[in-house]
């Protein structure tokens, strides 16, 4: 997984059973010292660069420790390598932490398959007692709410996509700056015809465009009822198109590595001029040389036929679990995280804060586009995945790490028969979504 950026970590839930799951027990043979302090296991996941982002994790750790002497937290960070795995096997086992972050949809997978997630609702309505709740942006602290009313995590940060766009090959094709999809085509069409290796888009390695298509145009994965409507909805179906129609089946203005390259060289392409857009989070900014920087804007919210300005975000949560035995402390340190999210943007981590407070931390009037690409594509404008839906579910996360989507979007890129590709999607997201049900 790219460490600047949340991506999909290619897990299949399929491939794990956490039956037999252990009797409740401290995570730690050490869960509570001799001098009668308590020890938390965290487990934080690797979201910026090595010996940027870990460094900063744990400073902040050791902060809380000095404001609260009788808590000591055992900081681990983990790769994303296998990630549901490893959560899922440890909750088997009965050695989970007591506190992590993880995967943007695993609180929901884990307390689907193993009832493993301590909800967090005391923490919430005392947030909502004494004012705290509403610094969060607006839906970002219900993102983690389950059909049962459970708040099964709390966000220390927002990820959203944005799309960005260079000044200079707009000017060259001598094409204003989009401001509907319909223009955005137009566009990429017009740089694409300044030469054979210059492109409109630059995209690869994740499905975040299908995500975000189905939604700007109105509709999304997911109907009112959680079921898959990649087929069934026209609104959704005409996204689907819609990409399809810049690929090699079409106009060919999207480049035709997408269908193998990452994300990372998508934004390579984007940052040699070979491309006009490239969606992206507010982190990628350093991921660009400053010759480019300098020719690159945010992209404003583009307007589908029905005039909606809509787009995409994910959260990344903080989230306990049933097998601590110290819940109280564990709540303490997840409110805690939950306010320290902005250092751990400034460190690198991909997204922007959830919390106005300290999304108005002065530090990121100096990150590049920060500003811009939360103003423009945050929330409201951001929407999440499940957008139509009334709550997250378990499927998510099945979703989230299995390759259907890309596997859809690829499909999309090559010039395959678009509903012959949706309707197979389609038949696999709804086999996840009825598995959880």
């Amino acid at each position: 997984m790219s460490i600047h950026r949340r991506s999909l970590a290619l897990a299949s839930l399929a491939a794990i059973s956490v039956v037999g799951l252990a009797a409740c027990g401290p995570s730690s043979p050490e869960a509570e010292g001799d001098d009668g302090s308590v020890t938390l296991e965290f487990w934080d996941m690797s979201w910026g660069p090595a010996g940027q982002y870990d460094v900063k994790a744990q400073e902040l750790v050791d902060k809380f420790e000095e404001e609260n002497p009788g808590i000591k937290v055992n900081y681990t960070l983990n790769t994303w390598d296998n990630w549901y795995q490893t959560f899922a096997q440890a909750v088997a086992s009965g050695t989970a932490p007591d506190v992590s972050t993880g995967g943007g949809f695993q609180p929901f997978g884990l307390q689907q398959d193993a009832d493993a997630i301590l909800p967090l609702n005391p923490l919430i309505e005392k947030w909502q007692e004494d004012g705290t709740a509403d610094d969060f942006t607006a839906g970002s602290l219900d993102y983690y709410k389950d059909a049962d009313g459970n708040y099964l995590a709390v966000p220390w940060a927002t990820d959203i996509r944005v799309w960005y766009y260079r000044t200079d090959l707009l000017e060259q094709a001598g094409v204003p700056v989009p401001t509907t999809y319909d223009e955005l085509k137009t566009a990429c069409e017009a740089v694409h015809g300044l030469g054979g290796d210059i492109y409109g888009i630059a995209d690869g390695g994740t499905p975040h465009w299908t995500f975000m298509q189905g939604i700007a145009n109105g509709a999304g994965m997911f109907d009112k009822s959680g079921d898959a409507q990649l087929t069934t909805n026209p609104k959704e179906l005409a996204a689907l198109e819609y990409i399809a129609s810049m690929g090699q089946g079409g106009s060919g203005c999207i480049n035709p590595s997408a269908t193998t390259i990452t994300q990372d060289d998508a934004i390579s392409l984007f940052d040699q001029g070979k491309a006009a857009f490239v969606m992206d989070s507010p982190s990628f900014g350093p991921h660009i040389s400053p010759e480019t920087q300098k020719v690159t804007k945010v992209l404003p919210p583009l307007a589908n036929a029905d005039g909606q300005k809509l787009g995409l975000y994910f959260v990344n949560g903080i989230m306990a679990y049933k097998q601590t035995e110290h819940p109280d402390e564990a709540m303490k340190f997840i409110e805690y995280w939950s306010g320290v999210g902005d250092q751990l943007m400034l460190a690198g981590a991909s997204g922007v804060s959830p919390r106005e407070s300290l999304d108005s931390n002065p530090a990121f009037d100096d990150a590049f586009l920060y500003r811009e690409s939360a103003e423009a594509w945050g929330a409201p404008v951001g929407q999440p995945l499940f957008a139509q839906a009334p709550n997250g579910f378990a499927a998510l996360n099945t979703i989230d790490g299995d390759p259907t989507m890309l596997d859809l979007e690829r499909s999309l890129f090559a010039g395959d028969d678009v509903k012959t590709a949706a309707e197979a999607a389609q038949t696999k997201v709804q086999g996840f979504v009825d598995a959880g049900k």
